[in-house]
């Protein structure tokens, strides 16, 4: 058999190797995008740790077992100021805070993590707690509520996390309840994204203050991230007043999520203050 000339070895090896570009260009721009898509502002919150590692709310790793799928979440397990928490009114010590909330009108983009729908904005928002600004990284949502008021729970909980130049963390969380929703809060609902990972920009520009309620009285005390690594050292703010939501947008979001909510922790011997 006629062995191929040296020239005819070099033009077939061209021709495998444009195959090879060829085939592996599609692969290069999925890593590129993938990549690009991490680095976008929407995902530099301070949960970005929470996803390094499988969890989930049920099963081998449901919050019963967070503490044992890493050493990283042993906090969950052995923390002794762990969230949410069950909200007594005979436990409570009354105090004096301020709280301003100085949000403005900003766009809005949403994202399915696969374990609520987390929403990030471009303009300024924050909040003044005693006069410490703590500004607005984003917002999420969890069905049925975290956190219980004399051993009730509501259709859904928001909760609204926030950061100081420190790096200290605080959370306000919003009780909802079945009622007649704000057409913001029903906008942010229409554009839901259904698949993980998937992120829609919503086609408003809302100010979350309109769907808030005006009266900023609060139960306050010092607790976690309700999800792993179920860091201490969080300061919360429980309004006391709810917002509405339709029943719909409950069965929507379930639909979508599923129920997201972590069981109440022990008090222990913290304070719960209402201001």
């Amino acid at each position: 058999m006629q062995q191929p000339s040296k020239s005819a070895l070099i033009c077939h090896a061209f021709i495998f190797g444009i195959f090879l570009v060829t085939l592996s260009a599609p692969l290069i721009s999925f890593a590129q995008e993938n990549t690009l898509t991490r680095q976008h502002p929407i995902y530099k919150t301070i949960d970005d740790e929470q996803n390094r590692l499988h969890w989930d709310y049920w099963g081998v790793e449901g919050p019963e077992h967070w503490g044992m799928l890493t050493k990283e979440y042993m906090a969950c397990e052995t923390g002794g100021k762990q969230s949410p928490i069950d909200i007594q009114m005979q436990e409570l010590s009354h105090h004096q805070e301020t709280l301003e909330f100085l949000y403005n009108i900003s766009e809005l983009h949403e994202i399915n993590n696969g374990h609520t729908v987390q929403i990030s904005h471009k303009s300024g928002c924050r909040v003044d707690l005693n006069k410490r600004a703590y500004k607005l990284r984003q917002f999420h949502f969890h069905e049925p509520s975290e956190h219980h008021i004399d051993g009730k729970t509501f259709p859904m909980e928001m909760h609204l996390v926030h950061q100081d130049e420190a790096g200290h963390i605080l959370v306000i969380a919003v009780m909802m309840e079945i009622g007649s929703e704000h057409p913001t809060l029903r906008t942010i609902w229409k554009w839901l994204p259904g698949q993980i990972g998937k992120e829609t920009t919503v086609p408003m520009k809302g100010n979350l203050r309109e769907i808030l309620p005006r009266n900023t009285q609060h139960y306050s005390y010092s607790g976690s991230l309700t999800t792993p690594p179920c860091s201490e050292g969080v300061q919360w703010i429980v309004l006391t007043e709810p917002i509405k939501i339709s029943e719909q947008s409950v069965k929507k979001f379930s639909a979508i999520i599923g129920h997201n909510a972590r069981p109440v922790q022990p008090l222990g011997n913290r304070h719960i203050e209402l201001n």
